[in-house]
């Protein structure tokens, strides 16, 4: 912690004055930094499911890497994803590799499954494969942002001191998915978060729709795509999809907050008190207390997945500072040091070889 200076405090633009304007502001308000990525399909399961893995460079050997998780349908197009790629790198040398949901990121979908909050076999095969790539001795950190945070944290937890990661950041993360839910489905969230998120689930449907429309399809598109509310589109897509019980067993099975305790690798958790999608209330202040591998930061302001700073907040928000303050303290703790190569020798092949 007292490596870290950005902990101290967070200090929100000032005008800015709720937390719906800076959730709002946050993907509104920044440019879209220019990034060039070199995309790796990778295989995750046996029934040819496939993710797409964004690269922004290739690294070089040693090279510290950083692995971002999405939220809800985003990718490496969006925003908060290419502002944290652009801090890390810069700030810090590290090789940023983002791991999309499967059908995410204009991926296309290769078999009838589509993403699962409970699901978290596809992150464990990208980060084989990326093990693999670059090598045991090279630190893997990673970093996730809303569903992908909450998808890391349930990760982490069953991997416990198995873990092949160095560190790890959980971002604005739904960690009661049974919450929620709830608060989305309060009047203003409704039509404020709620339908907005439901459409893009559906749109996303609608983009691999080739593979439920099959007689043998688990999905009714009829039912699915008539969905209001998100609730609604996990009881039609995702429960018949994953075999659950019915809505209520896929939220109790996918929400994080039972897998805290359990993480041993250092962890940060950074979540803002005024976020309006992702209560804080569902994260286990007990399980935290109890265990010296998580430091959790609350701040009173941020909204979701937003974060901004400044007058004029078009660079960097709190969050790209504080994943950069906590690698940096990660990797000085592990005394670990690196010298930038940039040769061809150096050079990492991150093709997956042919078979």
């Amino acid at each position: 912690i007292n490596q870290c200076p950005s902990f101290a405090e967070y200090r929100p633009t000032p005008w800015i004055f709720n937390r719906h304007l800076m959730t709002i502001l946050g993907v509104l308000f920044r440019p879209l930094p220019r990034i060039v990525f070199e995309r790796i399909i990778v295989t995750v399961d046996n029934t040819g499911g496939t993710v797409a893995l964004d690269w922004h460079i290739r690294p070089y050997r040693r090279q510290p890497i950083l692995v971002i998780l999405h939220g809800l349908t985003g990718g490496s197009c969006n925003e908060y994803v290419r502002w944290m790629i652009l801090s890390a790198s810069s700030k810090l040398d590290l090789c940023c590799v983002v791991v999309h949901a499967r059908g995410c990121g204009q991926s296309k979908l290769t078999s009838s499954k589509s993403f699962c909050a409970a699901n978290t076999d596809d992150v464990r095969a990208s980060l084989k494969y990326i093990r693999s790539t670059v090598g045991e001795e090279t630190p893997i950190f990673a970093v996730g942002y809303s569903l992908g945070a909450g998808i890391l944290t349930k990760f982490l937890g069953e991997e416990n001191s198995q873990c092949s990661l160095q560190g790890a950041i959980v971002c604005c993360a739904s960690f009661d998915m049974h919450l929620t839910t709830k608060n989305l489905e309060r009047w203003f969230n409704l039509r404020m978060y709620n339908q907005r998120l439901t459409n893009n689930l559906i749109q996303h449907l609608r983009l691999h729709e080739e593979h439920f429309s099959k007689s043998d399809s688990q999905v009714n598109l009829n039912n699915a795509y008539q969905s209001k509310t998100v609730r609604d589109f996990d009881i039609h897509t995702i429960v018949p999809q994953y075999g659950f019980r019915n809505v209520e067993h896929y939220y109790s099975v996918a929400s994080p907050n039972q897998y805290v305790k359990s993480i041993r690798i250092p962890t940060l958790v950074l979540s803002a008190i005024d976020d309006p999608i992702c209560p804080i209330g569902g994260l286990p202040h007990d399980d935290v207390l109890q265990n010296p591998s998580i430091i959790v930061i609350k701040t009173l302001e941020g909204g979701h997945v937003s974060y901004l700073q400044g007058w004029w907040p078009t660079s960097f928000s709190y969050d790209n500072i504080v994943v950069v303050d906590y690698i940096k303290a990660r990797l000085k703790q592990m005394n670990y040091q690196w010298e930038k190569q940039i040769d061809a020798e150096s050079i990492i092949d991150i093709n997956i070889p042919k078979q």
